[in-house]
């Protein structure tokens, strides 16, 4: 069999090989915002450079054998490849944060934010560079069909299954890195470590396509050391009940309330700024400490996660969404708990069902009653949103329906970005910022100030209702997390309430906790007193409430009193301990209880919930 050689192939894949080195400089660069720090980068880790190469050439050849057409198959790798790029690149301009694998899920979320993002983005400028692609795209195709000039490349079928089958492999390596033997261990060789612990970290030393590849693996959580029934029963047997305290204030279960008030935040705490009056005196004397957010900007449901199941995020692949991965099946929580003590359970978001998954995750975690979008009748807007008065109202009216105690969780939408200047018709409230800081973030902190002024009218408002009511109720307020005032936390910046530089990398664990602490407001009409929390994750929050309240506990609770006991606040990005100190990494002194919660929250969100009927039945 004579086989016949052409080099115009060889030269074109050649080619094909240089553009490549060239789109991942590009790509780095362009993710990095400097070449020089890139081209240091691509000099002292070679290793990581030519496997995030070599990724790009991969999916090339997939798609090449797949297709067996080169342009459609380069422009395809094309597309993919900077796609990803940019979606990284404003997730971590909004969000602090490079793409995740399993942000792709998020989808939904992302194109029913673009017009929010309308006034951030230069539109003319990508519509420019929009058009100029799709002119050149078409003039290309054109001309193939025009002129049909033979194929550059043309492969015989095994070939093509030699290149699909060599591609698919090769991306598998860095996929199934810790399930592959030998794989991880000569990965750490060449200076190669998926460091989830600290992902900016992660994206900067291993390249943006190789941590996205490693990180894939991640999306999958596999059980902790020591994961079994016997030892699962040993946790369990070894916890003593928290003794549920008499209330003789109120002789039955009380109204529960949460508000988690989208980016509610205390904007007077950032030097040099005035106001002309104080936008939020209520939760300012209600206030009794802060909550740790996971999250900076975004990723609310994250943040409800940990409040309404007690779990944490640490023990998660760091950037996952619990709402969209892992909840699919029934799992214990507050709501469905406090149904089995006889509670009404609502959910009131003033936004479609559909977004973070929440429906779905409702229905597992125990509501009976899901208020979206759909379910409010002519309400009230302020600006884009609903109005945090509106879903005050909708609040009473559910306590007021509901013959059973209430338990209602509502998530506010107001105060949601953008905080464009003309976000609101009318303003009460005037900002001044520094010197040194552009003027036009004065404009979007008035925007966001009333926002916060129009939360805190919306708390005091249910607080004068309830406090003539004749039904107990306790009201927790706080915010989900700061708001994001432009890029790379450009306003906080140039406000120097953190200090300059790309990303976080010059923060202190103070400067942290600063920008995850939100204001916590824990108010009741029965007269029962409230201490002072310090600063804790939001997982905590529901053993705090039910004491307050006088209900029986969970033993499930006894897991968290004891770690909290501990470390009241975590995060993957600060800790703090029971006498306020700071911390990046977990200290060894916690080891014990943190094996015991991470072991009981892998058992009851992914495991065989051994533990469920022992820490949450009841007598």
């Amino acid at each position: 069999m004579k086989i016949k050689w052409s080099y115009k192939p060889v030269l074109v894949m050649l080619a094909t090989m240089i553009y490549f080195f060239l789109l991942i400089n590009g790509i780095e660069t362009y993710l990095n915002g400097s070449y020089a720090e890139r081209a240091a980068w691509r000099g002292e880790h070679k290793e990581a450079f030519f496997f995030n190469y070599m990724i790009a050439f991969s999916v090339f050849i997939i798609f090449l054998g797949i297709f067996n057409r080169y342009f459609i198959s380069f422009v395809v790798t094309n597309a993919l490849l900077v796609t990803l790029a940019v979606f990284s690149f404003y997730k971590f301009s909004f969000l602090g944060e490079f793409l995740y694998p399993w942000d792709l899920m998020l989808y939904n979320n992302v194109l029913n934010l673009l017009p929010n993002l309308y006034e951030t983005i230069n539109m003319t400028q990508v519509l420019i560079v929009f058009g100029l692609i799709v002119a050149v795209l078409a003039a290309f195709i054109a001309f193939l069909f025009i002129k049909k000039p033979k194929r550059w490349i043309r492969l015989n079928p095994w070939v093509r299954l030699l290149f699909v089958g060599l591609g698919a492999a090769y991306l598998s390596i860095f996929i199934f890195y810790r399930s592959i033997p030998e794989v991880e261990s000569t990965l750490k060789d060449v200076d190669i470590n998926n460091m989830t612990f600290d992902q900016e970290r992660n994206y900067k030393t291993n390249g943006f396509l190789l941590t996205f590849m490693l990180n894939m693996q991640s999306a999958i959580v596999l059980p902790p050391s020591g994961y079994s029934e016997k030892n699962i029963m040993e946790i369990v047997d070894g916890l003593n009940k928290v003794e549920t305290q008499s209330n003789s204030a109120t002789s039955k279960n009380p109204n529960i309330i949460f508000i988690m008030s989208e980016s509610f935040w205390d904007p007077t705490t950032v030097e040099g700024v005035t106001f002309n009056n104080d936008p939020m005196p209520t939760v300012r004397a209600q206030q009794n400490g802060n909550v740790l957010a996971p999250a900076f900007g975004g990723g609310t449901s994250n943040v409800e996660f940990e409040a309404l199941t007690g779990f944490t995020n640490m023990f998660l692949p760091p950037g996952s969404v619990p709402y969209q991965q892992y909840i699919k099946n029934e799992i214990p929580a507050m709501p469905n708990y406090l149904s089995s003590l006889g509670y009404e359970t609502t959910a009131i978001h003033p936004y479609p069902k559909w977004f973070w998954n929440r429906e779905e995750v409702y229905k597992h975690i125990g509501f009976d009653t899901f208020i979206d979008i759909d379910g409010f009748t002519d309400p009230l807007y302020k600006g884009p949103y609903v109005s945090d008065q509106q879903v005050t109202d909708t609040i009473i009216e559910q306590t007021e329906a509901n013959e059973d105690p209430s338990f209602i969780y509502a998530i506010t939408m107001q105060n949601h970005t953008s905080y464009n200047v003309d976000k609101y018709d009318d303003f009460t409230v005037e900002t001044q910022t520094p010197p040194g800081v552009d003027p036009v973030f004065n404009l979007l902190l008035r925007s966001y100030t009333q926002g916060i002024a129009d939360a805190d009218a919306a708390f005091k408002r249910l607080i004068d209702y309830y406090e003539t009511s004749d039904e107990p109720t306790i009201v927790v307020f706080f915010g989900d997390h700061l708001p994001a005032i432009g890029n790379d936390y450009k306003f906080f910046k140039q406000a120097e309430y953190v200090p300059r530089g790309a990303g976080d990398v010059n923060w202190s664990l103070d400067d942290q906790l600063k920008m995850r602490s939100t204001p916590l407001a824990i108010w009741n009409n029965f007269g029962t007193e409230v201490p002072d929390l310090g600063t804790i994750s939001p997982s905590f929050l529901a053993p705090t409430v039910f004491e307050l309240a006088g209900i029986e506990q969970p033993l499930y609770h006894a897991v968290l009193e004891n770690f909290q006991a501990e470390m009241p606040g975590y995060t993957n990005e600060v800790k703090v301990d029971a006498d306020g100190k700071l911390y990046k990494v977990t200290p060894d002194k916690i080891e014990d209880v943190k094996k015991q919660y991470e072991l009981i929250q892998y058992d009851l969100l992914f495991g065989d919930q051994y533990s469920a009927e022992k820490l949450f039945g009841k007598k």
